[in-house]
């Protein structure tokens, strides 16, 4: 099958599953989206680590879903506030820390950093999807709109004009250019967003655009600094045409928490 071909029905029913459970509630959609953070962990861990051993991925796959779980539930509880959720997070960090301090031919200096990337920069944006939907849909379908929208127009403004690096080092077809684009493309979807959707004011729609583009573009830079020191292309081969769930949510990872800061703050 043309790979082009591949990448659209992949995307498509990733689109479709994501807007589908979305409409469905908070907790259809924290149940999908458990097994795409486990993949997503299991392939941070496998970046950060350049590789290492299958078996040494289940405690911070574990640890993953605890953290996971527990956020998730502060968005679906409302008993469940912060301060537990805080408290889980305490606690699984605490008991890495403690296994591997006396885990026999442990590095805890080079094991450590890779369990905190899985669990603050996979579990915890995961699971706030929840906290994002706690009054609806609107806020995530929106949040996906633009993250979407971002990317495309980074995408066919850095193909069409795109002229000065970003950041060479590290992704040499990002350009500064496209990045302009998409920030402006997102803004517009805002704009469009906020005549539809009062869950926000036009300022703040605006505002979230803006946030979300350039943190999902940051987010998509760290995600292509791990591949490129880990020697891969992708990092995973679970999505036809489109390489790993990480490769697919890099953006996501982010500009999630980024979304919620800023709903907080504005509204």
């Amino acid at each position: 099958m043309n790979e082009l071909v591949t990448r659209t029905l992949t995307g498509a029913i990733y689109v479709g599953l994501t807007l589908g459970a979305a409409w469905a509630g908070p907790v259809t959609t924290s149940l999908l989206f458990l097994p795409v953070c486990l993949q997503a962990a299991y392939e941070m861990h496998r970046l950060s680590t350049h590789n290492c051993p299958q078996a040494a991925v289940l405690g911070p796959m574990l640890a993953a879903a605890v953290v996971y779980i527990t956020v998730v539930l502060t968005g679906i509880l409302p008993g469940f506030g912060v301060l537990p959720a805080m408290a889980v997070l305490f606690l699984v960090v605490f008991v890495a820390v403690v296994e591997l301090l006396w885990r026999p031919g442990s590095a805890p200096a080079l094991e450590i950093g890779p369990l905190l990337m899985v669990v603050c920069l996979v579990a915890v944006p995961f699971g706030l999807i929840s906290l994002l939907m706690r009054n609806g849909p609107e806020l995530f379908i929106g949040f996906m709109l633009l993250l979407w929208t971002n990317d495309t127009g980074a995408y066919l403004v850095g193909k069409a004009w795109g002229r000065t690096p970003l950041l060479p080092r590290t992704s040499p077809k990002k350009t500064i250019e496209g990045l302009v684009g998409g920030i402006l493309l997102a803004m517009a979807i805002g704009l469009l967003l906020a005549q539809f959707w009062a869950v926000l004011s036009t300022r703040e729609w605006l505002v979230a655009a803006a946030i979300v583009a350039i943190t999902s573009t940051v987010g998509d830079l760290l995600e292509s600094a791990l591949k490129r020191e880990a020697g891969v292309k992708d990092s995973g081969d679970l999505l036809p045409g489109h390489g790993g769930v990480l490769d697919r949510f890099d953006g996501f990872l982010l500009a999630l928490p980024a979304m919620v800061l800023t709903v907080a703050v504005l509204h």
